[in-house]
């Protein structure tokens, strides 16, 4: 109502802002992700060369500390260091991972009742733009949520892996020290959306059943 987009130039000016906002906010997702996989697997990595250590701590290795002592504390503070790292991920991208999270859930109600809308109106072009649209957004959040998952899994690992070990076999009462490692391990620290969603599958599960859910109580309030 206020300009006529069907006149040149305002016609090509409109479109230039159309894409030049897409190419925008589609670099910000993009970056986003692929910040979220380096962090990821870098901490992933980094726990699966602490695991190996663990493994060695009883017996040793060439390349470590003949001293138990020495072996645990590297162990220890190599741990602290992680979990250091996975806290400061989780602080540069919460906001992002937060904005992400809410928009595509958002955009998945309504393209779910766009997509049925449109297959009952027979208009197969915009019913395929907008399936694309809704498969696109999903593997959105499962990128993120899947990237969660790694890293909360991996942590987990840890207590587990201190566990398996033959820590029986330490002297003295130094098996006793791979009690607090297991307890961080336990309530080690996680991706998160906003510090409001962790995430993981069973967000991603969650996000899934509330676009589904919206979408339902659209069809019963226009049907």
């Amino acid at each position: 109502m206020i300009v006529d987009a069907r006149r040149s130039p305002i016609s090509e000016i409109f479109f230039f802002v159309q894409c030049l906002s897409g190419f925008i906010v589609h670099s910000i997702t993009t970056g986003a992700c692929s910040l979220a996989a380096v962090f990821a697997m870098h901490a992933y990595g980094r726990l699966e060369v602490l695991m190996q250590w663990i493994e060695h701590l009883v017996d040793g290795r060439e390349d470590l500390c003949d001293n138990v002592d020495e072996r645990l504390a590297m162990i220890v503070q190599q741990h602290v260091r992680i979990l250091h790292f996975i806290t400061l991920t989780d602080k540069m991208l919460r906001e992002i991972s937060m904005v992400e999270i809410l928009g595509c859930t958002l955009s998945m109600c309504f393209l779910g009742y766009f997509v049925i809308t449109e297959w009952e109106r027979k208009d197969m072009t915009s019913y395929v733009t907008y399936v694309v649209l809704y498969t696109s957004l999903t593997f959105n959040i499962f990128i993120l949520c899947y990237i969660g998952e790694l890293v909360a899994e991996k942590c987990k690992k840890i207590g587990e892996k201190s566990y398996m070990i033959d820590w029986h076999r330490l002297s003295g009462r130094k098996g006793l020290d791979l009690i607090l490692m297991i307890a961080v391990s336990n309530t080690s620290i996680k991706l998160t959306a906003g510090n409001l969603f962790e995430l993981s599958l069973s967000t991603f599960g969650d996000v899934v059943k509330t676009s589904v859910a919206y979408l339902n109580m659209l069809r019963t309030l226009t049907t």
